[in-house]
Order: structure tokens, then C-alpha cells, then sequence
């Protein structure tokens, strides 16, 4: 069983391991193999010791893995942290266990770069940790609950999110609650963005209505689809070129319809529209994409509306 790290004096621990080292260094030729090893291994508790007793010195608690982790990625909300700063401010190798309790079982919005989603704003490194906001989400634990349960039921992985979305519609849900609950660490990302630009389902993003969402974070609006199904396959990047564009506004002359609108009554998404359409070889560019409420893109599509010439 591994040894327990403690709390020393940080100056004396200091100077015991500057001590090894330097007794490490008048051996080293006439040591074995093994020997080596072994004060390399007395070296790497003492380090282990030495980071718990510089945070433990800091105000962070002496006895508790979870606790340091949790107060330093507190201290350092919206920024990027390393693994590496884990490993030393947890004193364990399973940090990211820790973590994931923190995730699960307290509600804190710890996001990760095993679960990948560059269009939403995660693009970290898999060992890469960020968290989005002190405030606990007192829900976490039963929508990972559900997520467990939709995860282990037959389907495919796009199923699975819609499934999951729909069990928690108009409450926030992260990336990693849809990378776990889809199986795919690589395609949930994706998938998501299907359900909402080639299915019609209004799930809203930072990028696409929602400027209020932090990163990573995605809300199903209704259950239901409020848009008919299309494939456009408008590439991430350009899609969030034209919503910032646009404000994030609905940019047909007399409508400047925005989420903030939304309701139950009138269950809209905005939308990309082609200027020169896709049938006809529009590309699927900056320059020819437009922000369109779901309703003016179906009235346009059926004729009932022409689109402002300005545009």
C-alpha cells in the first residue's frame, strides 16, 4: 500500500530533499540499479509531501485530496490547468478521479479536454482542466444519474443526446455530460450539432443565441422539433463567424427576432440561410449565410416571404 503523504515544515522538508539530492548525485556510479530506484521512489514521496505542505501552508486543507483540488480550481475559475498542478496540489496520482466526484456527485462545472469540442469553446489538452463557475449545480447528480441510464440503453450516440436532452429540457447540460452519455469522446460534438442544424431540434449554444451560455454548455429549449430537417453541413467555424456577425438577430427586415423572445407559444430557433441557395451551388461561406429565425426560414423556403435585397 502506498504511503500516505503528510505536512512538514516546508524549509525542512526543503532541505532534506536538497540533502537526498545532492547524496543522490555523490552515489550515483557505484549504486545498483535497484538502489537507484529505490531513492528515486523516497525522493518522489518526499516532492509528493513537500507540494501538499506548500498548499497546506496556503490554506488549503492538510488531510483531504478532493478538498485542495477543489479550493484551487476555486481560486482559479475560467482558467486552464494542468494536470501536472494536480498531481502536486492533490498529492495523488488519481486526481482525476477526484475530479470526476467533484463533477458527479457536488455539481461543480468542471470542464475537461478528454471530452473535445473546439465549436463550443473547449479546446483543452486531454490532461487540461477547467472550471466555468464556482457556483455547484445542485442538479448534477441527478442528471448524471440519467445520463448513466440513457448511456446503457440500446441506440446510437445521437439518439442517446437527444434522449438526454429531452429528460432535461431548458436546464444547462455540459460537454461532458453529452460526451458520457453518447459513448463517443470524439463525435457527441458533432452529433449535438446535427440534432439542431440538420434536425430542427432548438438547442441552444454560446455561439448560436445564447451569449449568456458559458463555454460548453448547451440548453434544449422544447422537446419537440421546431424546424424542419435539412442538411447543410455549414462547417463550425462559419456558422459562429455569422451568428457574431449578426448579432445573434434574426436579419430579415421588420422581425430582428433574438432568443430573448422565446417561449413555449413561440418556440423559434435561429438559423442559417443560404442568399444564393445550396440547391444552386451557393457556398457555404461567410458571404452567403444570413441569420434567420426558424419561422421567417420556413416562410421563406415556401414562398411566403422574400428576403430584404440588402441582405
Amino acid at each position: 500500500m502506498a504511503k500516505r503523504v503528510r505536512v512538514y515544515d516546508v524549509q525542512r522538508l526543503i532541505s532534506e530533499v536538497d540533502q537526498r539530492l545532492h547524496a543522490l548525485s555523490a552515489d550515483v556510479d557505484r549504486l545498483t540499479l535497484r538502489e537507484k530506484v529505490l531513492r528515486l521512489v523516497d525522493l518522489q514521496f518526499k516532492s509528493r509531501c513537500l507540494g501538499v505542505s506548500v498548499v497546506a501552508s496556503d490554506g488549503l486543507s492538510e488531510t483531504a485530496a478532493m478538498d485542495r483540488i477543489r479550493v484551487y480550481l476555486q481560486r482559479y475559475v475560467g482558467i486552464v490547468i494542468d494536470g501536472a498542478e494536480l498531481d502536486v496540489v492533490s498529492g495523488i496520482s488519481e486526481y482525476a478521479r477526484r475530479i470526476r466526484q467533484l463533477r458527479v456527485e457536488q455539481g461543480y462545472r468542471i470542464l475537461t479536454g478528454a471530452s473535445p469540442d473546439r465549436e463550443s469553446g473547449v479546446d483543452l489538452k486531454v490532461d487540461q482542466y477547467l472550471l466555468t463557475s464556482a457556483i455547484v449545480d445542485p442538479d448534477a447528480a441527478r442528471r448524471w444519474h440519467v445520463a448513466n441510464r440513457i448511456r446503457r440503453s440500446p441506440g446510437g450516440s445521437k439518439s442517446k443526446i437527444l434522449a438526454y436532452l429531452q429528460e432535461n429540457v431548458g436546464k444547462v447540460v455540459t460537454t461532458e455530460e453529452l460526451s458520457y452519455v453518447s459513448g463517443s469522446k470524439s463525435e457527441f460534438g458533432r452529433r449535438t450539432r446535427e440534432l439542431r442544424t440538420e434536425d430542427g431540434f432548438a438547442i441552444a449554444t454560446k455561439t448560436t443565441g445564447r451569449p449568456d451560455l458559458g463555454i460548453g454548455e448547451y440548453v434544449l429549449l422544447t422537446a419537440n422539433r421546431v424546424a424542419e430537417p435539412h442538411d447543410r453541413h455549414i462547417p463550425a467555424d462559419v456558422q459562429r463567424q455569422v451568428y457574431e456577425r449578426d448579432d445573434n438577430r434574426c436579419q430579415n427586415a421588420g422581425c430582428n427576432w433574438s432568443i430573448e423572445q422565446w417561449s413555449t407559444t413561440d418556440a423559434r430557433i435561429l438559423e442559417l440561410h443560404h442568399i444564393q441557395s445550396h440547391a444552386s451551388g451557393g457556398a457555404n461561406s461567410v458571404q452567403n449565410l444570413v441569420v434567420l429565425c426558424s419561422k421567417c426560414h420556413d416562410d421563406i423556403h415556401a414562398n411566403r416571404l422574400v428576403l430584404d435585397k440588402r441582405l
